[in-house]
């Protein structure tokens, strides 16, 4: 695993799934981490967990003067910031043709304004400490479309057109943006619609990763730790796929040699 001593890492959406592994791993790696969500037993109980130093915020990703607060928060327990993760994220499981703009609100606002305001708040203090990381959550959906998941698509789309112009824009302040995107992030994140999908058909109709083991949030957080670390000093302005090869192509049982 890759090295973050020293460093404190601020994560949103950390009180459960993919951000809760992340905080692991980071914490594992040597950080500070800054654990924040609105779920708030959830979240102080993620961050009494950690084997390192660790504080939990009250974030709701789309309220700036939480954003403030839990940033400023953050600098005056461990004295600096060197990287943030905006995992937050919620979704959508519905045909466009039934989708009600309140619904695409919720989404947007969470997913794209929330990555947005993690972006500005982060750029002072990053700037102040001499550069840093930034880490977007996307998907593959943000990479490839998928029924019944447009909206949520398209803000995951956005978050990595959001990650390009952050790069290129903060580059000079040695602050580095990226976006991973993994095939399964949080699976909690399904349950609210497991009642209106039909798993066998859906499962036949899958793409399969050509790995024979398929990836997980722990390979989409270590892909997230890496991307804080030193060790990708010279990564920013990319999107890392961690989806098993999924949207790599397909596989052609009967060809020659298979």
């Amino acid at each position: 695993m890759a090295d973050l001593s020293d460093k404190v890492v601020f994560i949103t959406g950390a009180a459960q799934g993919l951000g809760a592994e992340i905080a692991r791993q980071a914490s594992a790696a040597g950080a500070s981490v800054a654990i924040t969500d609105v779920l708030d037993d959830a979240g102080r109980a993620i961050a009494d967990s950690l084997p390192g130093p660790a504080i939990y915020r009250h974030l709701d990703v789309t309220n700036e003067a939480q954003w403030e607060a839990a940033i400023e928060a953050t600098i005056a327990t461990f004295g600096t910031l060197n990287g943030v993760v905006n995992n937050a994220g919620i979704l959508l499981m519905a045909p466009l043709e039934t989708t009600t703009v309140e619904q695409a609100a919720a989404v947007l606002n969470v997913n794209v304004i929330g990555t947005m305001l993690g972006i500005r708040s982060a750029i002072i203090p990053l700037r102040s400490g001499g550069g840093g990381s930034i880490v977007n959550i996307a998907s593959i959906d943000g990479v490839s479309g998928m029924n019944s998941v447009s909206v949520y698509g398209a803000s995951k789309f956005a978050i990595r057109g959001l990650t390009k112009a952050a790069a290129i824009e903060l580059g000079r302040d040695n602050i580095r943006v990226n976006a991973v995107c993994p095939a399964m992030g949080n699976p909690m994140m399904v349950q609210p619609f497991l009642d209106q999908i039909d798993v066998a058909r859906y499962l036949d109709g899958m793409p399969k990763p050509i790995l024979r083991e398929a990836p997980d949030a722990t390979d989409a957080a270590r892909m997230t730790i890496f991307l804080l670390s030193d060790d990708s000093r010279g990564c920013t302005g990319a999107d890392y796929l961690v989806d098993g090869g999924w949207l790599a192509g397909h596989f052609c049982p009967g060809l020659p040699g298979f």
